[in-house]
C-alpha cells in the first residue's frame, strides 16, 4: 500500500515539473461593497475572457467582501459581479502581462436593484442531493420529504447510508463512519448517538455533507468517511427568523415545534434556535436463534418477539455570536445544548425449543427505562484574514459535557406449556450514571504562495475523559441485593495530539493536493471491579493525495489516496454487562484495537455525470459478534442459550465499489437526480471456531425527482432500493422504499406548507441472517419508516437585503474544492 502511494506521489511530482512553464503567474483581486460601503458576502464573481466573454473561473466573496483569482495566464479579462438584491455589474478590462502580473481592481460598488426596494425573493432551489467533486451534499432544508423528520431519518434516506438493527451507521457498505456536527466530531457512539440524532429535528439542519475520502485537514478517523451535519445559520442582513411546527403520524404520533432567529449588521451577527419535539418510536424485532454443537448438530434454540416503544421528549437549543472588530477579523462563540428524556417499554415473548425444535417452555420479559441525556458544547472561534489573497488564520476551542442517567427494570416470568409457573420470577433493577467531558483546541493557517499554489498547516489537541458507574440489584426476593457480576465502574481517558501539512495547486490542465497528518494517541482505562487497567499509546502517519486532470472542458479525471484510522467508540470499550433480556446481553471490550484503512478512488466526471471507482483495505476490522455467554465469561454461571453481543477485531476487510451520480433535467419543470452504488465487501477473520473468508456483492440505488408545478406548488418523488450485502458474519436481505411530498408557498411567500409520506408501502425494513459454526440467528425489524408529516414554516424579518445569504451558484463545486 505504501509503495503504491509513493508511486502515485512520484507521478504527480513529474506532472508538476512538466507544467512548471505553464505561465500561470498572474492574479486579480477586488472587494465588493454596497452603496452604504458595507461589504457584500457571498456575491458571485466571474472572471471572463475579454475577447469572447467565456468563463475562466468563478468565486464567491468571503466575509470581508473580497475575491481573488490567482495562477492566471497572461491576457485581458473582464469581471462580472452579481448578488441577490443588486444589479449585475461588469468591470473595465484588466490586462495581465509578464511585466504587470497583478491586477488590483479595488472596491467595486453594487447598486441596489429596483426590485429590491420592495422585496427580493430567492427563487432558486437547491436539489435534495448534490454531487460535488469531493463530497455528496444532502440539502435538508430544501427537501419536502425531510420535513418533520429527525436527523437519523434523513441519514437513512441519504445515498449509501445504512442503519442496522443496533443503530450502527454505515456508509457505502462499510462501518466506521464519523459523525460531525458543524465540522466537529461528536464523541457519542452506538445507542447514545442514535438517540441524539433521533432528537435532532430536521428543521434545524441546513445540509449534510458526505465525504468518502477526506484530506489531511480533517481528523484521520473514519475509514468509510465523514458525515458532517451542518446546522442552520441565517446570513441575511437585519433581523430574520423562522417559526416551524409540525405533526407526524406513523404507527404512533410525532410532533415538533421550533424557532430560529438571526440579527446581523456590519458589527455583529447574533443567532440561535430552539426546538421541542415528541416522538414515539417503534422497534419490533423478531428473532429466530439456533444453537449447534461442534459437529454442527442442532441442540436447541428460541423464538423471540421484542416489541419496544420508546417515547422521546427532546429540547434542542443553540446560541451564537459573531463579532466583526474589523473587515479582516471575526471572533465568535457558540453554545449548543440538548436536554432529552427517553423512555422505553419493551415486551419480550420467547419460546424455548429443544433439539427436536419442539416448544418446551416460554418466558416473558418486561423491560422499562427512564433515561435522561443532557449535553452541552461551548465553542470560541477566531478568524483573521491577512489580505484579500486568502491568507488567513483560524482557531477553535471547545468544551463539552455529555451527561446520562438511566433507571431500569428487567422483570422476567417463566412458564411451562400449561401456563403454570416454571421457576421463580427474575427482577433486576439498574441505576446507571455516565459523564463524558471533551476538551479540544485547534489552529489552522492557510497561505497562498506567490509562485502559485496554496499551503495549509494546522495542529489540534484533545483530551476526553469518561466515567461510567453502573449499579445493578437483584430484587427477585423483594429485598434488593447487589448483583456483583454486573455492578461495575469504568473510567476512560484519551489524549490525542495531531498536526498536518497540506499543499494544493492548480495548473492549466490539472490540479494537485498533497497532505500529511500525524496523530499521537494515548489511552488509559480503569475498571474499578478487579482493579483492571489497560494502557495504550501509538503514533501514526496519514498521507493523502488528490489529483484531477482536465481531459476536456467538460471532462475531468481524478485520483485520490488516503490512509485512515478508526479508534473504538467510548461505548465499545466499556466492559459493563447490559441485560437486554435474560438470554441476551451486550458488552464492550477495553482491549479493542483501532482499525487502519488505505483508501483509493478513481473518478471520471463528464458534464454533470460522475463515476467513481473505489477500493479500500482495512486491517483489524472492527465488527460486532454474537458469542455464547459462557465462552466470553466462563467464570459467570449461565445456560447454553445465553448470548452476548461483543465488539471484535477481524483480520481484514476489502471493499470494491463503483458509485455513479447522474442528474438529469427532464424538462423545465422536472429535475431528476440518480445515485447508484455497486460494491463488494470481503471479510477475513476468525471468531471462536468460525472462520470467515468470503463476501457478497450488493448495490444501493436512489432516485430523487422534483417537480415545479407553478403557482407556488412543488413536489418530490423519491425511490430507493438496497440489495442487502455482507457485513462481517451478517448477510442483509434486500429492501426498498418510496416517498412522496408536496409543498405550497403562501402568505406572500413567507409561509411554506409541506406534506409528505415516507416509505409509503412500509417495505424499507431490515432483515438479515447471522451465521457462525455453532450459532445461526435470523432477525427482522419493523420500524416506523412509514410516517405522514405535515409541517408549516413561517419566515419573518426583512427580505429586502439578502446579499449576505449563501446561494447555490454555478461555482458551488469550485468553492467546495477551494475549501470555502
Amino acid at each position: 500500500m505504501k509503495k503504491l502511494y509513493f508511486s502515485i506521489l512520484s507521478v504527480m511530482l513529474l506532472f508538476i515539473s512538466s507544467y512548471a512553464q505553464s505561465g500561470r503567474i498572474g492574479k486579480i483581486t477586488l472587494t465588493i461593497q454596497n452603496e452604504q460601503q458595507q461589504v457584500i458576502e457571498n456575491a458571485t464573481v466571474e472572471l471572463l475572457r475579454s475577447k469572447d466573454s467565456s468563463l475562466v473561473k468563478a468565486a464567491i466573496t468571503d466575509k470581508t467582501g473580497a475575491a481573488i483569482f490567482d495562477n492566471l495566464l497572461t491576457g485581458i479579462y473582464r469581471i462580472r459581479i452579481s448578488a441577490v438584491g443588486y444589479t449585475t455589474k461588469y468591470t473595465s478590462p484588466v490586462e495581465l502581462t509578464t511585466q504587470q502580473n497583478e491586477g488590483r481592481i479595488g472596491n467595486v460598488v453594487l447598486a441596489t436593484s429596483a426590485a429590491a426596494t420592495s422585496e427580493v425573493t430567492v427563487t432558486g432551489r437547491k436539489p435534495f442531493i448534490q454531487k460535488l467533486t469531493d463530497r455528496i451534499v444532502v440539502n435538508v432544508e430544501n427537501s419536502i420529504v425531510s420535513a418533520g423528520s429527525s436527523a437519523l431519518d434523513v441519514l437513512e434516506r441519504a445515498p449509501g447510508v445504512t442503519v442496522d438493527q443496533n443503530d450502527a451507521i454505515g456508509l457505502r457498505g462499510r462501518q466506521g463512519v464519523i459523525i460531525m456536527i458543524d465540522g466537529k466530531p461528536t464523541p457519542m457512539t452506538g445507542a447514545d448517538l442514535a438517540n441524539y440524532l433521533r432528537g435532532l429535528p430536521s428543521n434545524t439542519i441546513e445540509r449534510i455533507d458526505i465525504i468518502t475520502n477526506p484530506s489531511a485537514k480533517y481528523d484521520a478517523a473514519g475509514n468509510s468517511g465523514i458525515i458532517d451535519i451542518r446546522m442552520k445559520k441565517d446570513q441575511r442582513m437585519g433581523t430574520n427568523g423562522t417559526i416551524t411546527m409540525g405533526y407526524g403520524q406513523g404507527v404512533y404520533p410525532k410532533s415538533n415545534a421550533g424557532v430560529t432567529f438571526n440579527h446581523r449588521n456590519k458589527k455583529i451577527n447574533f443567532f440561535g434556535n430552539y426546538s421541542y419535539g415528541y416522538r414515539m418510536n417503534l422497534n419490533h424485532l423478531i428473532l429466530d436463534r439456533n444453537f449447534y454443537d461442534n459437529n454442527k448438530v442442532y441442540t436447541g434454540g428460541d423464538l423471540k418477539d421484542n416489541y419496544t416503544k420508546t417515547p422521546v421528549h427532546f429540547n434542542t437549543t443553540r446560541l451564537g455570536l459573531d463579532i466583526f472588530p474589523s473587515k479582516k477579523t471575526i471572533i465568535g462563540a457558540v453554545v449548543s445544548a440538548n436536554f432529552n428524556k427517553i423512555g422505553r417499554r419493551n415486551v419480550n415473548g420467547s419460546d424455548v425449543l429443544n433439539a427436536q425444535r419442539q416448544k418446551v417452555s416460554t418466558f416473558q420479559t418486561l423491560a422499562t427505562n427512564d433515561d435522561h441525556a443532557d449535553n452541552m458544547v461551548a465553542n470560541i472561534n477566531f478568524k483573521h484574514s491577512f489580505n484579500t489573497s486568502g491568507k488567513e488564520l483560524t482557531a477553535d476551542i471547545d468544551y463539552g459535557e455529555y451527561n446520562s442517567a438511566s433507571l431500569s427494570r428487567v422483570a422476567t416470568k417463566y412458564f411451562n406449556l400449561s401456563g403454570g409457573s416454571l421457576q421463580p420470577d427474575c427482577i433486576l433493577d439498574g441505576d446507571q450514571d455516565g459523564k463524558l467531558i471533551l476538551r479540544t483546541a485547534k489552529i489552522d493557517y492557510a497561505n497562498p504562495l506567490k509562485t502559485g499554489g496554496r499551503f495549509e498547516a494546522g495542529a489540534k489537541t484533545s483530551y476526553v475523559s469518561a466515567d461510567n458507574d453502573a449499579k445493578f440489584f437483584d430484587v427477585s426476593t423483594g429485598t434488593p441485593q447487589d448483583d456483583i457480576n454486573k455492578t461495575n465502574r469504568f473510567k476512560y481517558n484519551e489524549y490525542n495530539n495531531a498536526c498536518y501539512l497540506n499543499y494544493s495547486r492548480e495548473f492549466k490542465k490539472f490540479s494537485l493536493q498533497l497532505g500529511l497528518r500525524g496523530e499521537h494517541t494515548k489511552i488509559n482505562t480503569h475498571q474499578i471491579k478487579g482493579d483492571i487497567r489497560f494502557d495504550s499509546s501509538y503514533f501514526q502517519l496519514f498521507p493523502s493525495a488528490f489529483f484531477n486532470y482536465k481531459l476536456k472542458e467538460d471532462q475531468t479525471l481524478g485520483i485520490s489516496v488516503s490512509r485512515r484510522i478508526d479508534r473504538p467508540g467510548y461505548s465499545q470499550l466499556n466492559p459493563f454487562l447490559f441485560l437486554i433480556d435474560v438470554t441476551t446481553y451486550s458488552t464492550g471490550r477495553p482491549g479493542l484495537l483501532p482499525q487502519l484503512t488505505w483508501s483509493y478512488e478513481l473518478s471520471y466526471t463528464m458534464k454533470n455525470i460522475n463515476f467513481t471507482l473505489g477500493y479500500s483495505h482495512t486491517k483489524q476490522n472492527q465488527n460486532v459478534a454474537i458469542a455464547r455467554f459462557k465462552d466470553v465469561f466462563p467464570n459467570i454461571p449461565s445456560d447454553d442459550n445465553v448470548t452476548v453481543q461483543i465488539p471484535v477485531n477481524l483480520r481484514s476487510q476489502d471493499y470494491y465499489g463503483l458509485t455513479v451520480s447522474a442528474p438529469f433535467r427532464i424538462s423545465t419543470w422536472w429535475n431528476m437526480i440518480n445515485n447508484g452504488n455497486v460494491f463488494y465487501n470481503h471479510f477475513n477473520g476468525t471468531l471462536g471456531g468460525t472462520t470467515l473468508n468470503n463476501g457478497k456483492p450488493a448495490f444501493d440505488i436512489r432516485t430523487n425527482n422534483s417537480f415545479t408545478l407553478g403557482k407556488g406548488w412543488v413536489s418530490e418523488f423519491n425511490v430507493n432500493m438496497n440489495s442487502g450485502g455482507q457485513y462481517g458474519f451478517m448477510v442483509l436481505d434486500p429492501q426498498w422504499g418510496v416517498a412522496l411530498g408536496i409543498q405550497k408557498t403562501m402568505m406572500n411567500k413567507k409561509g411554506t406548507l409541506r406534506l409528505n409520506v415516507t416509505d409509503i408501502f412500509w417495505t424499507n425494513l431490515p432483515k438479515a441472517v447471522i451465521t457462525y459454526n455453532n450459532y445461526i440467528e435470523k432477525w427482522r425489524a419493523y420500524r416506523e419508516t412509514r410516517v405522514a408529516n405535515l409541517t408549516f414554516t413561517y419566515r419573518f424579518g426583512k427580505n429586502t437585503v439578502q446579499a449576505a445569504r449563501r446561494r447555490a451558484t454555478a461555482s458551488e463545486e469550485e468553492r467546495s474544492r477551494a475549501g470555502n
